[in-house]
């Protein structure tokens, strides 16, 4: 079966065309859900971004004027989606953040590369997962969309010195999961 071509999906969400706002969504699915991945808590609340998301999308269908730049497009959404969700429940975000767990289990050097190199996207992400949402929310911001403190603290409604502890905190949180979770050389060769 031929995919319909994008265009023709565009021009008829414009139009409210139900058909067409399913064939976006299931063409874009996979992708929204990753973007929501990296800042949701769980599965089900970067569902519930996704889903305000794409509601968006499908209001402001009509300012895209340019198929190939949907991709970008969306992922603007999705995350503009997310901050949104974050503001919503903040309060619940900083009760949480206060229940940091520490990792008592000795870290073994390895480079950033060695580590990337031996890990899935999935566990990547579940990791990420384990962070206290505001530093996930900064971590996110920064790394995956390039924003500086200063917007992530207008972003956000924080300071931009918290912006860059949160972030510096992130690190050293998903370096320290990361390095433990990975068997050095010695652990791999006495198996």
């Amino acid at each position: 079966m031929t995919e319909r071509p994008l265009a023709d999906i565009l021009k008829d969400c414009r139009r409210g065309r139900e058909a067409a706002m399913q064939a976006f969504y299931e063409r874009f699915y996979s992708y929204a859900l990753s973007v929501c991945l990296a800042y949701a808590s769980d599965r089900e609340d970067a569902r519930e971004m996704l889903n305000d998301g794409f509601l968006k999308a499908f209001r402001h269908v009509g300012d895209l004027k340019n198929e190939a730049v949907v991709i970008p497009w969306l992922r603007r959404i999705m995350v503009n989606t997310a901050i949104d969700y974050y503001r919503r429940n903040r309060k619940r975000a900083l009760d949480t953040s206060t229940e940091l767990v520490e990792y008592s289990l000795q870290e073994p050097y390895l480079n950033d590369e060695a580590i990337f190199s031996q890990l899935s996207v999935e566990h990547i992400l579940t990791v990420l997962h384990q962070l206290p949402t505001p530093y996930r929310m900064v971590f996110s911001l920064y790394v995956l969309e390039g924003y500086t403190h200063r917007e992530i603290a207008d972003q956000l409604g924080i300071a931009e010195s918290t912006s860059r502890a949160h972030l510096s905190e992130a690190n050293r949180l998903l370096r320290r999961a990361l390095t433990t979770q990975i068997p050095t050389d010695h652990e791999r060769t006495n198996r």
